[in-house]
């Protein structure tokens, strides 16, 4: 079994990612708040390295960052949240499962990967 521990969401700047993201494998999440203080996630990955992973995206080399991430920084304050996860196999079937989940971060306390 694997628990996934959220610590909540950080501003998608250079200093946040600096102070909070790790250099470790994970699942990321990019989100923008909403007006109601809901974060919306619009754009969820898993990477060997968060922080180098976010930090690319932050860059925005177009051959690196998806279109819908561009978008989304142009217009709006983003968001970004992980979960350190260092298996792969997991790290695949837990982005996947939040990818479809319209609330990821409240409906996914703890994962049975049994």
């Amino acid at each position: 079994m694997i628990e996934l521990e959220h610590r909540g969401y950080y501003p998608l700047t250079m200093e946040s990612l600096v102070h909070n993201a790790p250099s470790r494998a994970g699942v990321y999440m990019l989100a923008v708040r909403l007006a109601n203080g809901v974060h919306q996630i619009f754009f969820t990955s898993h990477t060997e390295n968060v922080y180098r992973s976010i930090r690319q995206l932050i860059e925005m080399d177009p051959a690196k960052t998806p279109h819908t991430v561009t978008e989304h920084m142009n217009k709006y304050q983003c968001y970004y949240t992980y979960f350190a996860i260092p298996d792969e196999r997991y790290r695949q079937e837990i982005a996947k499962l939040l990818d479809q989940t319209s609330d990821p971060v409240v409906k996914l306390q703890v994962l049975n990967s049994n």
